[in-house]
C-alpha cells in the first residue's frame, strides 16, 4: 500500500494549467496522480508512455482528440490512450491519473 500527499509531490505551472503532482515515477513507476486547474488551453501533445484518465471535479471544458471535439463537465471522465494526440481547453478542475507514471522524457508536444 502506498499513500501520497502534498508533502510527497511537487507543484507545476504550465501557464494555463497549474497544479500538483502527488507522486513521481521514481516513487511508483506504475502510476502517478495529479490535481490541476485549467484556465485556458493546453497545447496539442501525446504521451508515448502513459494512458491517462481525467476526472473533471468542477467546471467544463473541451478535449480535442483525433480532430473531434468532446465536451466535458463536472463528474465526467475522459480517458486518453497512449500515443493519441490531443489538446484541451476550458475552465475546469481535474484529477489526473497516468498509467504508467508520468515521464516528461516520453511526452511529445506539437507546434501549433
Amino acid at each position: 500500500m502506498l499513500k501520497f500527499n502534498l508533502a510527497s509531490g511537487y507543484k507545476f505551472d504550465r501557464g494555463d494549467v497549474k497544479g500538483f503532482s502527488f507522486n513521481t515515477k521514481e516513487q511508483f513507476p506504475r502510476m502517478s496522480a495529479a490535481w490541476f486547474e485549467c484556465r485556458g488551453r493546453h497545447p496539442k501533445m501525446k504521451s508515448i508512455n502513459s494512458d491517462r484518465l481525467y476526472f473533471i471535479l468542477k467546471g467544463k471544458g473541451e478535449f480535442i482528440v483525433n480532430n473531434q471535439s468532446v465536451a466535458v463537465k463536472q463528474n465526467e471522465v475522459m480517458i486518453i490512450p497512449k500515443n493519441t494526440p490531443y489538446s484541451y481547453e476550458g475552465r475546469f478542475t481535474c484529477f489526473l491519473v497516468h498509467s504508467p507514471a508520468f515521464d516528461k522524457a516520453k511526452e511529445i508536444r506539437y507546434n501549433e
